[in-house]
């Protein structure tokens, strides 16, 4: 693995949570190789805690827990309000302002114009994969409900990268996405970059 590949990977390393997960482990170690790589992962971890530490901030609307959560069939216990606040950080974090950016852009992580790429992977609830690291089979239901209800979706290649998935401006793809939750698809779009999240902007979808 190089220095690329390992960037990659390490672009949606989460600290703790994901230290024995198998799709970080040899870029990890590679970071403990290369000093300037284990240095722009410091600077990635500072980031991230940044953006979480403005999450922690925001309390979601009024209301917003019971449109999100309510009713819905969940296979485990949770802490409604938190989970809540978790997603309405994730849609924020989807739909940044143009202010937030600008601060972004002061910190030097910069909207990154990318490419046509073709991805085969998992369509993954992001809500309920960032907060509790959720996916496959088991969480189908509950991934497309989510999904359904406009919280954001992504797709988890099968090299261990994970893309926020979105539509063209003023468009949304959820309501496709959804039937498509936990299932394995090739998705074709514009890749793109904003303070770290990779996402696709999706032009096409097909079932493997």
């Amino acid at each position: 693995m190089n220095t690329r590949e390992a960037k990659e990977k390490l672009l949606l390393y989460r600290g703790a949570i994901d230290d024995v997960d198998p799709q970080f482990l040899e870029a990890l170690a590679q970071a403990q190789r290369d000093p300037e790589l284990a240095e722009w992962l410091r600077e990635q971890r500072s980031c991230y805690e940044a953006i979480r530490s403005k999450f922690r901030q925001i309390e979601p609307p009024s209301g917003f827990a019971e449109k999100v959560v309510r009713n819905r069939p969940i296979p485990f216990r949770r802490d409604w309000m938190q989970i809540a606040k978790i997603a309405a950080a994730v849609v924020i974090l989807v739909s940044i302002s143009a202010a937030s950016l600008k601060f972004w852009e002061r910190q030097r992580h910069r909207f990154v114009q990318g490419r046509e790429i073709t991805v085969k992977g998992e369509v993954l609830d992001m809500t309920c994969y960032i907060a509790q690291n959720l996916s496959g089979p088991q969480h189908a239901q509950c991934a497309r409900d989510c999904i359904r209800r406009g919280l954001p979706a992504g797709i988890k290649t099968e090299a261990g990268k994970v893309y926020l998935l979105t539509g063209k401006p003023g468009d949304s793809v959820n309501a496709e996405l959804a039937d498509y939750a936990a299932q394995i698809v090739t998705v074709k779009g514009k890749e793109t970059a904003r303070d770290g999240i990779a996402q696709l902007q999706v032009n096409e979808i097909r079932k493997f």
